[in-house]
């Protein structure tokens, strides 16, 4: 069975389309995007860049003047452009302007990963149909079937209608975790504790928690949430891995310096930090589990493996960081343990942001 009925990616549509282009945004997304259409020979079909009101100011991006999207219409309404949106979001009036833009002009938001090289091609996907398919057989309800469909076609295709045919209500979730047992709550990549004070709000059957956050100023306003709870939050300024050691990061690339460290950027300011396992807390009884962290979610799976085999905590585990997240998630947990009941969800966000797999 194939999920995709999708002849070709967003990619090589621009390629037979070669019209103009114009980029929505600045800032790595549009760097990413603009790598890509470099890559495929496309670059010379970029016209302009335009940015949101309050955004443009007197500025170059590329090499081009950043201006307002009335100028852009306004220069290049004839030339019957495409837009490419290069930025992320799930605030409802950017999302609104996005829409507006949509009904006037052929508007795509392609698929970049957050992390990694791998670019989700109608190659990558043919190559992994299969993996594909069998996470589409184990899930669990119609929307997660919905949902997966609609998520894959989309990552194709940039098309933001796949997104829009994906969502659901954010508190739907509480219907999948209903069921969560008494026990401990490990929240990785825990931010500023808006996940902490989510789950423990609406689980009372969270009796404590232990709370992972690497990043430095996130961490101090983790710790200020913590310390002002009733219940049991312990904080740890760690990354987190397949194994226990230490890694240099980066204290200038926000939340994602332990994807850079293992790359070929060369990391600057750096300083040493802690990598710890699910496994080395040695905790009683974990019975939640939040993963979301920043595109290391195989190697956490993996240094949760002991865990999850004698515990067999409920799990939400982010997706949408790496193009293999959406399969390699599922193989890694189904290694472990077999006896998972598997469901997506996607809420409304762009790009295809926001979307978990959740383990019942």
């Amino acid at each position: 069975m194939n999920i995709s009925k999708t002849s070709q990616d967003l990619w090589e549509y621009l390629k037979s389309e070669r019209r103009p282009i114009a980029l929505y945004g600045t800032g790595d997304g549009a760097d990413k995007i603009i790598a890509v259409l470099e890559k495929n020979g496309l670059s010379d079909l970029i016209v302009a860049v335009f940015a949101s009101d309050g955004f443009v100011r007197n500025r170059e991006f590329h090499g081009f003047k950043v201006i307002s999207y009335s100028d852009c219409c306004r220069l290049y309404g004839d030339k019957n452009f495409i837009v490419l949106v290069c930025f992320g979001s799930a605030l409802p009036e950017v999302l609104d302007q996005i829409s507006k833009i949509k009904s006037e002009h052929e508007l795509y938001v392609p698929d970049v990963p957050v992390y990694g090289n791998i670019l989700f091609t109608r190659e990558f996907f043919e190559a992994n149909s299969s993996a594909i398919d069998n996470v589409f057989e184990h899930l669990a309800d119609d929307a997660s079937r919905v949902c997966y469909e609609n998520y894959i076609n989309y990552k194709l295709t940039g098309d933001i209608s796949y997104l829009e045919n994906a969502e659901s209500d954010p508190d739907s979730e509480f219907e999948l975790l209903n069921s969560i047992a008494p026990g401990c709550f490990v929240d990785l990549g825990a931010y500023y504790g808006d996940t902490l004070e989510r789950f423990l709000g609406a689980i009372p059957a969270l009796s404590e928690a232990v709370a992972v956050e690497p990043e430095t100023h996130s961490f101090k306003k983790l710790t200020a949430y913590a310390e002002g709870q009733s219940r049991d939050i312990k904080c740890i300024n760690a990354l987190v891995g397949s194994h226990v050691g230490k890694e240099l990061v980066s204290t200038a690339r926000g939340r994602g310096t332990r994807a850079l460290s293992a790359s070929n950027v060369e990391l600057k300011n750096t300083r040493e930090i802690d990598v710890i396992t699910v496994d080395s807390l040695s905790l009683d009884k974990v019975s939640f589990i939040k993963f979301d962290v920043e595109g290391s979610e195989s190697e956490a799976i993996e240094g949760a493996g002991q865990t999850i085999k004698n515990d067999r905590p409920i799990m939400k585990i982010a997706c949408y960081h790496r193009s293999e997240d959406v399969f390699e998630i599922v193989r890694k947990v189904l290694e472990i343990r077999d006896d998972y009941k598997i469901y997506i969800r996607h809420t409304r966000c762009i790009p295809g942001w926001d979307t978990d797999f959740y383990f019942i």
